[in-house]
């Protein structure tokens, strides 16, 4: 008999402990997930950031080469390394190495900005209902909006009125950071695997662009406007199509989505080049509008991260 009395607690108290070993295994089991998930997502950014500098190393190898002398010259060609190039910036003159500075601060601070109040409509939940919102009073609002605004910042005197300048400046940044808010639903480690990818390629193709001989790429402006255009029409035309029209959207979407990655690509060169006529053309540095010339490589960047963010997406679903 007394065997089986001290047997009762036993009995009764093992399955809770057994539960409790259940959970806190489950427990440890999935904090194990999700820091080797972690892990490899960190491991992922790495290697695509290597891949990304070592390619804008190669195209500055292959493009920036200075051209062969002719035979019989004393002179023989060199070839030019990445930091042999980067050296040579310093033939540029202080006007236009103070526009550069400058022009970066600001696009530096624009992403800032526009982060920062993506993050507050996302918190007060401004985002939530941008989603929820009419497609038509979606494009009102952002759309016209940014662009308004956009128009406005460009149009205002920096010398004249530097306050009105980045107080237009600062509203274009809250608008596109009020479009980008809903974003902010996708998980973390997403974003911050597309914002690393996006910075390492615009900045491979920005130092492609400050190490190449003067005036190279700005032929190509003329072909990427086309482009575009194209890109552009593509990704308003999805909203008119009917949603029976499948094949049509998917090709559009895909027209918008790969070719805008390759006419983005293009514009940061373009832009990165047009900084530096800009300086090289202006006497003064007042003559210059940071902000204006900032403007043209964050919308760059911004359309860029769309758009990897969403091949990222996609392939993680598939």
């Amino acid at each position: 008999m007394l065997p089986l009395l001290v047997r009762v607690p036993t009995m009764r108290l093992g399955p809770s402990l057994s539960h409790q070993v259940l959970k806190r295994t489950q427990s440890i089991a999935v904090s194990q997930r999700a820091a080797n998930r972690q892990q490899q997502a960190l491991v992922r950014g790495g290697v695509a950031l290597v891949a990304i500098g070592g390619a804008g190393y190669l195209l500055n190898k292959i493009l920036n080469s200075p051209t062969t002398m002719p035979s019989g010259t004393l002179t023989k060609s060199k070839q030019v390394s990445f930091a042999d190039a980067v050296e040579a910036n310093r033939a540029f003159s202080s006007v236009v190495k103070g526009h550069l500075r400058s022009t970066y601060a600001h696009f530096a601070g624009g992403l800032a900005m526009t982060g920062a109040f993506a993050y507050v409509f996302h918190r007060n939940g401004l985002g939530a209902r941008l989603m929820t919102m009419n497609k038509w009073a979606y494009m009102g609002v952002t759309l016209l909006g940014s662009i308004g605004t956009l128009y406005a910042t460009m149009a205002i005197d920096d010398q004249r009125q530097p306050a009105l300048k980045y107080g237009a400046w600062a509203t274009f940044n809250g608008i596109m950071g009020l479009s980008l808010a809903p974003l902010c639903f996708m998980q973390p480690a997403l974003l911050a695997r597309a914002a690393l990818v996006t910075t390492g390629l615009v900045g491979s193709i920005s130092a492609v662009g400050m190490t190449a001989r003067r005036e190279q790429y700005l032929w190509i402006g003329a072909p990427l406007m086309a482009g575009l255009v194209t890109v552009a029409l593509a990704s308003i035309g999805s909203v008119f199509l009917p949603a029976t029209a499948i094949r049509a959207a998917s090709l559009l979407n895909s027209i918008s989505i790969y070719g805008g990655v390759v006419v983005f690509s293009g514009l940061v060169l373009w832009d990165t080049k047009k900084i530096i006529a800009h300086a090289e053309a202006a006497h003064d540095q007042k003559q210059l509008s940071p902000i204006n010339d900032a403007l043209g490589i964050y919308l760059d960047f911004i359309n860029l991260f769309i758009r990897i963010l969403y091949i990222m997406d996609s392939r993680r679903r598939k």
